[in-house]
């Protein structure tokens, strides 16, 4: 009997020092502040601050330029240039995933068939799901962006002036 009450207080004293040791761990843990996230401000190449319409994707990753002298060398060594920027802690963009499938019918698009709105440009594969999509076309945005995918801009109406 007291071999049966000696190791059921060293299972308890067990259970107690491993469950502190680990709350321990975690109290550590969470008074870590979270690192933040460090973006590309200035090109690779020259330094220069970046323009965001100009960049070079590879693997995945989107390296931006300051301007288009610097695409050639990126282009030539991108590896070179992202192990650069990451090993400055910067965080690149990701490569956007482009629309290449109707979201109805999951076929791929024609380019030709769309429907434009709040902005955005839906690619579909058919006229039938033109006219669906056109019901609701914010659904097949949100959609598409739960997806992963960045839809196209689509180009803005010109207003006409009122004469």
């Amino acid at each position: 009997m007291v071999i049966r009450q000696w190791i059921t207080w060293v299972f308890v004293a067990f259970v107690f020092f491993t469950g502190s040791v680990a709350f321990g761990q975690e109290a550590v843990q969470a008074e870590k502040p979270q690192q933040e996230v460090k973006t590309q401000t200035t090109c690779p190449v020259m330094g220069g601050t970046i323009d965001k319409n100009l960049y070079v994707d590879h693997e995945g990753k989107r390296i931006y330029l300051c301007c288009q002298g610097c695409a050639d060398a990126v282009k030539k060594e991108p590896e070179k240039y992202i192990k650069k920027l990451e090993d400055e802690g910067i965080t690149l963009d990701k490569t956007p995933k482009l629309q290449t499938k109707c979201p109805m019918m999951n076929r791929p698009i024609d380019k030709k068939l769309y429907v434009d709105h709040q902005g955005k440009r839906i690619y579909l594969c058919c006229k039938g799901c033109v006219a669906t999509v056109k019901k609701d076309p914010g659904k097949y945005i949100k959609q598409l962006e739960a997806e992963g995918v960045t839809l196209d801009k689509a180009p803005e109406e010109k207003k006409q002036k009122a004469e």
